[in-house]
C-alpha cells in the first residue's frame, strides 16, 4: 500500500510504531517491511517488520515498534522490557479492570501498552502479587517516567499500587524503580485511575 500523510517536521527518525484496533473477528495483520520517504528531500528509510499483529498468535501484540535502517544513523536495538506490576496488601487493592502502561525514556516512549499476559502464574493484579510483563520497544534510553492507570472496568475496580519497576531484558542488571504507593481509584487516594511516576 502508498500512502500519503502531511505532517510537521520529524526530525531525526529513528523509529516507527505500528498498531491495530482489537475490534471483533480481527485475525491479524502480517507486515513484511515498511517504506518511508519525505517527498521534498527524498530522503528514505526503511523499516524491516516481518511479524504479525495479533490478538490471537503467540506474543498476542497488537502494537511493536521498529529501528529505522539507514545508512546515515546507527539502527537502534529493540529491547523487551520487563515490567513488574507490585500490588499492595490492602482489602480490595486487587482489580480485574484492564491496565495498560506508557515507558518514557530520553528517547520517547512506547505509546500506551495494555498489560495483557503476565509472566507469573494465577489472575493477575491481585493483592499483595507482583504481576511481571514484557514490553517490547525500540531503545528508550535513560527511563524517566511511566504513565499506568486502568480502564475501571469491573466491580471494584480501583486497585492499590505499590510500586513498578523496569528492567531492560529479563538477564540485565539495570532497573528503574517507579514509586506510588496509593490508590488507582476513583474514590480513594488522589480519585484518579491513572498517575504519572517518575523514577527515584
Amino acid at each position: 500500500y502508498l500512502l500519503q500523510v502531511e505532517t510537521g517536521d520529524l526530525g531525526d527518525v529513528y523509529k516507527i510504531r505500528v498498531s491495530c484496533d482489537d475490534v471483533p473477528g480481527f485475525e491479524g495483520w502480517h507486515l513484511k517491511s515498511f517504506h518511508l520517504e519525505e517527498l521534498q528531500t527524498k530522503q528514505e528509510w526503511n523499516f524491516g517488520c516481518n511479524c504479525w499483529l495479533s490478538p490471537n498468535r503467540e506474543e498476542k501484540e497488537l502494537v511493536k515498534e521498529f529501528p529505522a535502517v539507514n545508512e546515515d544513523q546507527k539502527t537502534l536495538p529493540v529491547y523487551k522490557y520487563v515490567v513488574s506490576v507490585y500490588i499492595g496488601d490492602h482489602w480490595g487493592a486487587e482489580t480485574f479492570a484492564n491496565v495498560s502502561i506508557t515507558l518514557c525514556g530520553k528517547r520517547g516512549d512506547t505509546g500506551m501498552r495494555k498489560l495483557n499476559t503476565s509472566l507469573a502464574k494465577g489472575r493477575k493484579f491481585q493483592r499483595n502479587k507482583v504481576d511481571s510483563f514484557l514490553v517490547e520497544a525500540v531503545s528508550l534510553s535513560h527511563l524517566q517516567k511511566v504513565v499506568i492507570g486502568h480502564d475501571g472496568e469491573g466491580y471494584g475496580a480501583g486497585m492499590y499500587l505499590k510500586m513498578v519497576t523496569v528492567k531492560e531484558s529479563e538477564d540485565s542488571d539495570k532497573e528503574w524503580v517507579f514509586p506510588w504507593w496509593n490508590w488507582l481509584d476513583t474514590h480513594l487516594g488522589f480519585c484518579e485511575t491513572v498517575c504519572e511516576i517518575v523514577t527515584v
